[in-house]
Order: C-alpha cells, then sequence, then structure tokens
C-alpha cells in the first residue's frame, strides 16, 4: 500500500535527527530576528512573530500526531509553568470578551464606570481590548517559544546552541547600536532614530530595552564560559603550559570572551542607570551564590568575576566614558523626575482595578483618566514590572506570574547546587543572574 505524500513527508523528515534539527534552526533563526524589529513592538512584528511562532508550533504537533516527535522530560516536568501560562492566557481572553453589564459592574465597578461614557459600550474587563487581544496572541506566541525550547533543546549540544545564538545576538545588538552612536549615524535596522540620541540603543528605540536585552544575553554569555572553566587546562612542563596556553588562546573561549567584552561596551555606552546597575550587582550576587552552592573556590570562577567587574570595568571606563552612568546615578533626584510621579498614578489605578486588572496592554489607556496635570510626556509602560503586571492583570494573575519565576529561580539554584554536569549548573548560572 503506497503511503500518504503527507505521511511519507513526516517519516522522511521529522523522524530523523535532521527534520528535528531543522525544527530547531527555524525556532533559533526566529529568536534571532526577535529584537531586530525595534524589539517586535510594531504591530506587524507583532504580527509576524505570532504568525512564526503558530506556524512552527504546528509544525511540531504534525510531527507528534504521526508519532514522529515525542514529549521530552522537561517538558512533562514543567507542568506548573505551563498551568501558569495557561492560566494568564485564559485571564488574557476573558478581559476582552463581552460580559453581562450587571456582571461588569460586580467584577470591576470602575471599568464599568468608563464603558458608561462610551457611546456603544462594550462592558469588557479591558479599557482597551484591541491592545488586550494583542497581549493575548503574543503571550500565546511566547507560550509556544517556551515549550518549542523545552521540547527541542534536549541535549547539551543543543543548549550550547541556543545559548550561542542569544549570545550572537546580544553581540550584534551591542556591536549595531555603539557603532551607530560612535559613528553619529544613529540609526534603527528599519527605521530613523527619533529619539535617545547620543546613547546606544541597539535595534530598540529605549535605550533601557536595549539594556534590558544585553542584561540577558550577557547573563547566558557568563554563564556558558562558567560551563567551560577548566577546559584546556595544561599542567607539566613549561612547553606542555606553553602548548595549552595557546591552545585556549585559539578556542571558542576566548572569542566568547570578547563577546561579553562587545556587550559590556554596548551597556555602558546606553548610559542607562537600572541596566548597569543591575548587571553588575546581579553577577557579584549570582557569582557568590554559586561559590557557596558549589562549594570551592575555583580560580577560574574567582578570575572570571574579577575580570568582569573589575578589568572590563576599567577598560571601559578609560575608552567609553563608565563615568557619565556614574554621573547620571549620582544626579539621579526625585524632584526631577516625572517617574516617581507615574509609579504613585500606577499605584492608584491598581487599587481601584485590584482584581481583574485595567486589561494587558492598556496601561497608556488607564493612565490619562489619573493624570493629575504635574508631569509631562507619553508613557505607554510603566518602566516597572512590578507596577505594570498587577495593574495590567490584575493582582491574582500577577500573584501567578511572581510564583512562575520563584519556580525558575528556585530550580536555578538547585542546578547549581546539585547538578554534575557542569553546562547545567552553568545554565542555572544564567536563569539565577538574568
Amino acid at each position: 500500500m503506497t503511503p500518504r505524500p503527507i505521511e511519507s513527508f513526516m517519516s522522511r523528515y521529522c523522524s530523523s535527527p535532521v527534520g528535528s534539527s531543522a525544527l530547531l534552526m527555524a525556532l533559533l533563526v526566529v529568536m534571532f530576528w526577535m529584537p531586530l524589529p525595534e524589539g517586535s513592538k510594531p504591530v506587524w512584528a507583532s504580527a509576524l512573530l505570532v504568525v512564526l511562532m503558530l506556524l512552527l508550533g504546528m509544525a511540531w504537533a504534525i510531527g507528534h500526531v504521526f508519532g514522529k516527535l515525542s514529549l521530552t522530560l522537561a517538558f512533562k516536568k514543567a507542568w506548573p509553568l505551563h498551568l501558569g501560562f495557561i492560566l494568564v492566557c485564559f485571564w488574557l481572553w476573558i478581559q476582552t470578551i463581552p460580559l453581562p453589564e450587571s456582571l461588569l459592574n460586580s467584577l470591576s465597578p470602575n471599568a464599568h464606570a468608563l464603558w458608561q461614557q462610551v457611546p456603544l459600550p462594550k462592558w469588557t474587563l479591558s479599557l482597551d481590548p484591541k491592545a488586550t487581544e494583542l497581549s493575548l496572541w503574543l503571550s500565546v506566541a511566547y507560550y509556544v517559544q517556551f515549550c518549542l525550547i523545552l521540547l527541542s533543546v534536549d541535549s547539551p549540544s543543543r543548549i550550547r546552541s541556543l545559548l550561542g545564538v542569544l549570545v550572537i545576538s546580544g553581540t550584534f545588538q551591542a556591536l549595531f547600536g555603539s557603532l551607530s552612536t560612535l559613528s553619529g549615524l544613529e540609526v534603527l535596522l528599519f527605521s530613523e532614530k527619533e529619539a535617545y540620541f547620543g546613547v546606544a540603543t541597539g535595534t530598540f528605540v529605549n535605550r533601557n530595552s536595549f539594556a534590558g536585552y544585553l542584561e540577558m544575553t550577557l547573563a547566558l554569555g557568563v554563564g556558558l564560559l562558567v560551563s567551560r572553566l577548566g577546559e584546556g587546562r595544561a599542567y607539566g612542563d613549561w612547553r606542555t603550559r606553553l602548548q595549552g596556553f595557546l591552545s585556549t588562546m585559539m578556542s571558542s573561549k576566548v572569542l566568547l570572551r570578547s563577546a561579553l567584552a562587545i556587550m559590556v561596551i554596548g551597556l555602558v555606552i546606553s548610559r542607562s542607570r537600572m541596566g548597569n546597575t543591575a548587571f553588575f550587582s546581579s553577577l557579584l550576587i549570582t557569582g557568590l551564590l554559586y561559590l557557596v552552592l558549589r562549594r570551592q573556590m575555583s580560580r577560574g570562577m574567582v578570575f572570571l568575576l574579577v575580570s568582569m567587574l573589575l578589568v572590563d570595568l576599567a577598560i571601559v571606563s578609560q575608552w567609553f566614558g563608565i563615568e557619565q552612568v556614574v554621573e547620571r546615578i549620582e544626579q539621579t533626584s526625585l524632584a526631577k523626575e516625572s517617574r516617581p510621579d507615574v509609579s504613585a498614578v500606577s499605584l492608584d489605578i491598581i487599587k481601584d482595578y485590584f482584581l481583574t486588572g485595567t486589561g494587558g496592554g492598556s496601561f497608556y489607556t488607564a493612565l490619562p483618566n489619573y493624570h493629575n496635570g504635574s508631569w509631562q510626556g507619553f508613557y505607554d509602560l510603566a518602566h516597572n514590572d512590578f507596577l505594570q503586571f498587577p495593574l495590567e492583570l490584575g493582582m491574582p494573575v500577577f500573584l501567578v506570574l511572581v510564583v512562575m519565576v520563584l519556580l525558575s529561580f528556585w530550580q536555578a539554584t538547585m542546578a547549581i547546587k546539585y547538578r554534575r554536569r557542569r553546562l547545567m549548573a552553568g545554565l542555572g548560572f544564567s536563569i539565577f543572574q538574568s
């Protein structure tokens, strides 16, 4: 009996290592692409991201239906995080659907009062249903991405590939942002730069978004380097040591260390106060935690921390002006900042929408209703996740997100303490630091 075309295709490609690797390769390409169009924030970029992730998810699902791809142990053990993602997505959907007026008034009296001022009210929990729909689709895309990583990155070599692509992405961002600023061109990848002139933003609009991305990729790079401490160490006479030194200098470890230095430079040129503070403080805290949990004072680990905290800072301060970052921190004053006013107003909104939130992505819609005229500027984001998530999603769902993060921290800590494979300990280092 001749097999049907789709079964023949699945048998040939999805059941082979080549087919599985192709799916992983496509996922890595999408992940490299995500930050390029202004962090995928424009609507067209967000829509493209959702479509690409759903297509990859469908491809894996087809392979699973035909018995060519199977669930991994990591995917099964992550059931608490699956539950968290599903609850968040379900709540975003609830926020967008029309509700009876009486039910809306019971759940969110403030939302009900605002909708009464609209000629054709929709009676939704969200103050901006369209923005919440976009948040829902993006959340689904991120969940699919999370699942695909657990299903596809199932070996040490694939873990290194994932980390390597993200480190390359961060290095590209740092190079692009630094060269764009230092050359005076001041451009984004797909559009003209309209703000933050004189500081690096990479392909992002906001320097803090750029700095936040570099914080994560730096953490992954440091974890990857930690996993390789001790490799290539030579013992014996001077010839053996020299040979080991030359071998190390020509190895990928030097390239990785150079990539970390480039990302540190990009981070400093961003002049982001909290970006720089968060990276170096988290590196120190995580490094000390690693030394305590592993119960070994590795020379390589100590040298890495010292070089990152002192040598890099000394070089960067000499050539790329870290003193300007320090000066910005020293000159920070509540009297000159509008964010404390926005934060205080955000707390008022959280009190009024404590249970249900204002709707995913609706911060810029909810904020003007509480504007007291004491500050100026356009805020489409709270610039504080501890305010924006409870404001938009409500406190109960925010607590779900908090539990998910704490579970990730716990798993990272256990990996650092108990995993014998150095790669997994280094991965735990990365997750905890980021």
